[in-house]
């Protein structure tokens, strides 16, 4: 998230929503200048606080939900984008008929009042995708005039936002529909604003993803896609699988948005969807870098082939940091450093000996990296 009024130029996010429902243990105005409050489309009070802290430290969000379903039941709150002075977020209440509503709702941070409203977005009511004709295309079937219309459940790990000015920003979700072998198409679900800054309504289309190679297991890496985040890139939305590669669209197209694939710069890609013995997410990570105008993706490999845990004894890795501009195809691999090279120039109080994970490059200053490391239970 970059910056806004109130806002540091950028933040590190936890993923996590601390839900505080007592005023107690809610942060005050001290703790937390930034809040923000709003009703539910059922007429139940929410607040969130923004508790920010400048990098490497980490920023928080703190939800006030009385009244809401406990967290056993549902996950009532949850975080879903950020870009530039926006932010995005998901409130998921029980309806009388213990159906679950969703209630998007956008924080505008570059507003100067710090108790402003939300802004809630116009629910989703496209019809589900249709899965089982086999041509690709996506029918449509007129509603009837009498049929009330039906809320759509979006996904949350699939959805992103992009900022276009001050004042235009669009809401999408993208789920792949896998055809054939041969033929995968990027079903989306968008919301564009207005170029005033509201609400516009949701539309939802099926357009073919473009291959960025003639590699031909590029569709076959397509069919073992799973979205692991999505970030704002240029005029792009960035759909992200950290096993394989990006799904770059173009939002903004017309009159349909475009979507292509491109590879990351792997020697290998897994062949099935098993992701039992590897967490490419816990040692990649990619970031929009140069004011939006670069992408860094860093990779930590491993030796020991060790998905989740502590390095073998004699174990080492290898970080290496690649950079692609935009409107380009090509990655160019910038750094590499081993783990002995790190160890070497520093003390083990100072590095302890053991993997880097969750990399994070940081924004301001896209040379340094900064990681989390584990050891015994204890966070570095």
């Amino acid at each position: 998230m970059s910056a806004a009024v109130g806002f540091p130029n950028w933040v590190i996010l936890e993923r996590f929503v601390f839900r505080r429902d007592d005023e107690e243990s809610f942060p005050d105005d001290s703790k937390a200048a930034i809040r923000a409050s709003d009703t539910t489309s059922f007429d139940i009070p929410f607040r969130v606080a923004f508790c920010l802290a400048q990098p490497p430290l980490i920023s928080r969000i703190y939800a006030h939900l009385p009244g809401f379903p406990p967290p056993t039941k549902e996950v009532p709150l949850a975080i879903m984008a950020t870009h530039r002075h926006l932010f995005l977020f998901r409130v998921g209440i029980l309806s009388p008929a213990l159906a679950l509503v969703q209630d998007l709702f956008i924080y505008n941070a570059a507003d100067d009042n710090p108790f402003k409203p939300l802004k809630a977005l116009p629910p989703c009511t496209e019809p589900d995708m249709d899965y089982t004709r086999r041509d690709g295309r996506l029918p449509r079937r007129p509603p009837h005039p009498q049929e009330e219309a039906k809320r759509r459940l979006l996904t949350i790990r699939s959805m992103g936002l992009l900022c276009r000015g001050e004042q235009e920003f669009v809401v999408a979700e993208l789920n792949l529909y896998k055809l054939s072998r041969s033929k995968v198409y990027a079903d989306i679900c968008l919301l564009r604003s207005c170029t005033t800054g509201l609400a516009g309504k949701w539309n939802s289309m099926r357009v073919p993803v473009v291959l960025g190679s003639d590699n031909p297991d590029d569709t076959w890496q397509l069919c073992l896609w799973q979205t692991d985040t999505v970030i704002p890139f240029d005029r792009w939305l960035c759909w992200i699988d950290y096993y394989r590669g990006i799904l770059l669209c173009d939002v903004f197209a017309k009159p349909n948005p475009t979507v292509s694939f491109l590879r990351f710069p792997l020697d290998e890609f897994p062949s099935t969807h098993n992701r039992s013995k590897a967490c490419s997410a816990l040692y990649r990570n990619v970031s929009a870098v140069n004011t939006g105008r670069m992408l860094n993706f860093v990779d930590v490999d491993r030796s020991d082939g060790v998905g989740c845990g502590a390095l073998k004894p004699s174990a080492s890795f290898t970080v290496t940091c690649y950079t692609l501009a935009s409107g380009s195809t090509v990655w160019n691999n910038d750094y590499m450093v081993t783990s002995d090279e790190l160890w070497s120039a520093n003390p083990p109080e100072r590095l302890p000996r053991d993997i880097l994970m969750f990399p994070q490059v940081d924004i301001e200053r896209p040379h340094v990296v900064h990681f989390h490391i584990f050891e015994f239970g204890c966070v570095h």
